[in-house]
């Protein structure tokens, strides 16, 4: 556990209660805030029912198991790998086999293919370095299982809430490909938070009354590709500090965040009995399912940060924020990283990989 000495655990406590009760005499009425993809009412009303459909459906991920299973009984299914060309963890040094390289930030023109074309595009390497890729776009299949990943689950969890509300059978590879093989792996080790080392928890029950979920038909249908396609390009607009691509922020940024005259709201997406044995102080807990029903606890006006187990319902949320023109970001990694006691992620498979394009 990482010391605190008796005053920064102290300052944390008062900073953390003082944050709830902040948040908690807030008016509980703020509306969505403007919509920057030109969404109408009816059309934000179903983008929110989104979280609700898909607590319903286990949040559309699929482990690496049960897609190696897929691979071996041969079912079709399109693979997308949203990481990028280059580095040490990006595509090119290792891949599932079949799966094809459309990195996060081009997903978008992937949204509007209506043919098949390559391009050559720059992407920029560990070094700093420009190399130029080429990456092929194609017409998405509407009848066939699309599965996304990346590093972490990340990118690999937003792409599939877009694909789904556009009408595709669309899946996140849950944990990301770091779990495929250990070669691929940025997880930290089961029961330890890496480098950063641990940050405070809090325990108790959250304060909030909430609505039920908002439940209902949550398809906009593929005449809103080209609308919603701007998402993934304003991945690479400037990054407030302490925040990084794509969307998120690093336990420490957030731990000072908090400390600041100013903090984030902090919502942890997290059941309440998981909430109640261990949350971030001055987070405040609205599970996944219920988060479309109360987004009238948000206000627009100041950036959300949210909270999950690992970080795969947070990017889904995220998603469905950012739709909504939220300022929302993702606790990378989720509380795995912030205290070892919540580092609950398997060690990787030993399933096979390729490298190159």
């Amino acid at each position: 556990m990482k010391r605190l000495g008796v005053g920064g655990a102290l300052f944390l406590l008062v900073g953390g209660v003082a944050a709830v009760l902040w948040w908690l005499t807030r008016s509980p009425g703020y509306g969505l805030p403007p919509n920057p993809y030109g969404l109408t009412a009816s059309q934000e009303a179903r983008v929110i029912r989104y979280f609700a459909d898909a607590a319903h459906h286990q949040n559309y991920q699929i482990s690496v198991t049960t897609l190696h299973q897929w691979l071996v009984d041969k079912r079709p299914v399109l693979m997308i790998d949203v990481r990028q060309p280059y580095g040490q963890m990006g595509y090119q040094s290792g891949h599932i086999p079949g799966a094809v390289n459309i990195p996060l930030q081009w997903m978008g023109e992937e949204l509007e293919a209506t043919r098949r074309y390559t391009r050559t595009l720059p992407f920029v390497t560990d070094a700093g370095t420009t190399r130029m890729d080429r990456i092929t776009f194609f017409p998405l299949p509407r009848r066939e299982p699309i599965v996304v990943m990346c590093y972490d689950g990340n990118g690999g969890e937003m792409t599939p809430v877009l694909l789904r509300l556009l009408g595709y059978s669309a899946y996140g590879l849950k944990d990301g490909v770091a779990l495929w093989n250990p070669a691929l792996n940025v997880w930290p080790a089961r029961g330890t938070t890496g480098a950063g080392g641990d940050l405070p928890l809090a325990t108790g029950a959250s304060p909030v009354a909430l609505k039920p979920a908002a439940t209902g038909p949550d398809i906009l249908g593929p005449a809103l590709a080209s609308r919603v396609s701007p998402f993934f390009t304003r991945l690479n607009h400037p990054y407030p500090a302490g925040y990084a691509f794509p969307w998120t922020i690093l336990p420490g940024a957030l731990y000072a965040a908090l400390a600041a005259p100013h903090p984030p709201q902090v919502i942890d997406l997290r059941s309440p009995k998981a909430f109640q044995a261990g949350h971030i102080a001055g987070s405040v807990n609205i599970p996944f399912a219920l988060l479309g029903g109360n987004l009238n606890r948000l206000n627009p006006h100041e950036p959300v940060v949210l909270v999950s187990q690992s970080l795969q319902s947070a990017a889904q949320a995220n998603a469905v924020l950012r739709l909504l023109g939220y300022r929302s970001y993702v606790l990378k990694q989720g509380l795995a990283s912030w205290n070892h006691q919540e580092n609950h992620i398997p060690p990787p498979h030993h399933y096979p990989i390729v490298e190159g394009p």
